[in-house]
Order: structure tokens, then sequence, then C-alpha cells
């Protein structure tokens, strides 16, 4: 075999382990997000105002990363037409989004039954924040790479 034979498979075997490490990496889960457990440190009433401040630092977060998404998609580097429809589908991902969140936090804090004291705050609270965590990671993943103009 010539060197430019050689130098073709050696392309070809860097490229396709670059690949396969990628792809490892997209297939590791992402870390849990457990907002109830770096609380749990505190008595009840300490874990509520835990939660509260972390719900609040969530949804910040997640704003910041729904602009940043939005960002993303006006300087990504494709035909009008398709950023057009993937602003309006992030639009409607995000209005999505906070239904969802709504609906799955009250039947998690649901599940709480005849608690009492803050349990059901409790739950709610971490449930929003977990949530809104895990919103924020995907947004960030999914627009993160877009090619720039």
């Amino acid at each position: 075999m010539d060197h430019g034979g050689l130098r073709r498979i050696a392309r070809a075997a860097l490229f396709a382990s670059a690949l396969l490490a990628v792809q490892a990496r997209a297939a590791e889960p992402a870390r849990p997000v457990d907002a109830a457990d770096d609380c749990s440190a505190f008595s009840q009433a300490g874990i509520r105002e835990c939660l509260a401040k972390k719900a609040a630092d969530s949804a910040a977060t997640l704003k910041k990363a729904e602009a940043k998404a939005a960002d993303a998609i006006s300087s990504w580097d494709e035909n009008a037409k398709y950023a057009k429809v993937a602003r309006a589908r992030l639009r409607e991902s995000n209005a999505a989004f906070a239904s969802y969140r709504e609906a799955q936090c009250a039947f998690a804090d649901a599940l709480i039954g005849g608690g009492i004291g803050n349990s059901h705050e409790i739950r709610r609270l971490a449930c929003v924040t977990d949530l809104n965590a895990q919103r924020a990671m995907a947004l960030g993943r999914d627009t993160g790479m877009l090619p720039r103009r």
C-alpha cells in the first residue's frame, strides 16, 4: 500500500475514534439533579428556605438559558427559513415546558398525601428546581453547538 493510502486509513481511524469519543460522552447519563438532597442538612423550615432560594436561582438560570438558546438560533449559520421555524418551536417548547413543570410538580406534591408542615411546599420547590435545571441543561446541549455566522 502506498503512503497516500496509509494516510487515508489513518485519517479515517482518527475521525472514527473522535466520533466514538463524542458518542460515548453523549451516552453518559447526566448527573441527576436533586435539590432536596442539597438542602437536606437543614431543619424542615431550613429545607424550605433553602429550596425557595434554589427555586428562584433555577428560574433565573432557566431564563438565561432560554435567552442564550434564542440568541444561538438568531446567530445560527442556517437558512433564515429554518431559523424562523426553530425560534417558533423554541417559544412553543418553553410554553409547553412551563405547563409540564406545573403539572408534574402538582403530581409530585400529591404524592405527599397527608404530609404535614412544609412537606408539600418542600416537594413542590424541589421539583421546580430540578426540572428547571434539567431544562436549562437540555437547552444548552441542544443549541450550544449550532454553527454561528
